[in-house]
């Protein structure tokens, strides 16, 4: 079960537009936090001081008992993995990338991390995650995450110490080439070079993953059908050390999305092309009156 909040048609009417304009990495969700960036880092800085204090380790502990409990409950013996076999060909940590449709569609990541012996998952989230409200927000403000804002000193320092200690731990690290989160979008979608230069810079792997939704029968909540989650685990990646980290980026990220690319249409039994139709938005039950917007 993935969940369904708020503003679900207009969110809808978002991805078909930026779909249509080929704007593939805009945000779609319509009541996103709005910070400051000033704010923001602060309360990203504040985070990460934090981290080694036992108030946070308890937050913590209660954040992955509430995802634990989802995957209990929604997840497991519904949702799969296919191709674990291929993680035997990498013997260290790693990057994972993946399509991103959902605030908590990488519980079965989570899954994937724990059974194959490398523990608990870390994920590099959007800084306007950490000051969303309520339960959703307190479980993305403490669970495993690395939170991402566009400032180089924080980049360059906390940023990257983050990740260095996570890899050392034999972690796998979890990052969305898509950047925004798009409900439900079954399509893999061109994605930013950031978690392929990471790679590089690390000497260490990529390995591309790629969600398959299949519509359950259930309805969950108006207009939706439950959604069962198919994780593709793919062939990884390896930068070359005779390579510049920005030529490793740029053919990383290119065989990240050709690799997708070729899952989805093995999947779904079609070409992968970016015209807009109800059946991309899994689960979808669109209304007799719907129709789209006039494209702007």
């Amino acid at each position: 079960m993935l969940l369904v909040t708020p503003g679900r048609d207009l969110a809808i009417e978002n991805i078909r537009r930026a779909a249509l304009k080929g704007r593939f990495n805009d945000k779609t969700e319509p009541f996103d936090p709005q910070w400051g960036a000033a704010d923001l880092k602060a309360d990203i800085l504040d985070y990460v001081d934090k981290l080694p204090t036992l108030g946070f380790k308890l937050k913590n502990f209660a954040a992955r008992a509430i995802v634990d409990s989802w995957i209990r409950r929604y997840s497991r013996g519904v949702n799969e993995v296919v191709g674990m076999e291929k993680l035997e060909a990498v013997k260290g940590p790693a990057f994972l990338t993946s399509n991103h449709f959902n605030p908590f569609d990488n519980g079965v990541h989570r899954t994937l991390a724990m059974e194959s012996g490398h523990g608990r998952l870390t994920v590099v989230s959007q800084g306007t995650n950490f000051v969303m409200p309520g339960l959703n927000g307190f479980v993305l403000r403490n669970i495993d995450v690395i939170p991402l804002i566009q400032e180089p000193s924080y980049m360059n320092g906390a940023f990257r110490a983050l990740m260095q200690q996570n890899l050392d731990a034999n972690r796998f690290i979890l990052i969305y080439p898509e950047q925004e989160m798009w409900f439900n979008y079954r399509k893999p979608r061109p994605g930013k070079r950031g978690a392929f230069l990471f790679a590089s810079q690390f000497g260490v792997p990529v390995i591309p993953t790629f969600v398959e939704l299949q519509e359950l029968p259930q309805v969950i909540a108006p207009g939706f059908h439950d959604v069962k989650m198919i994780l593709h685990v793919l062939d990884p990646l390896f930068p070359d050390p005779a390579k510049t980290d920005r030529q490793n980026s740029l053919d990383l990220c290119r065989q990240d999305y050709e690799a997708k690319v070729a899952c989805y249409e093995q999947c779904y039994h079609r070409p992968l092309t970016y015209s807009f139709e109800p059946q991309d938005i899994a689960g979808w039950i669109p209304q007799p009156y719907w129709q789209p917007c006039p494209a702007v």
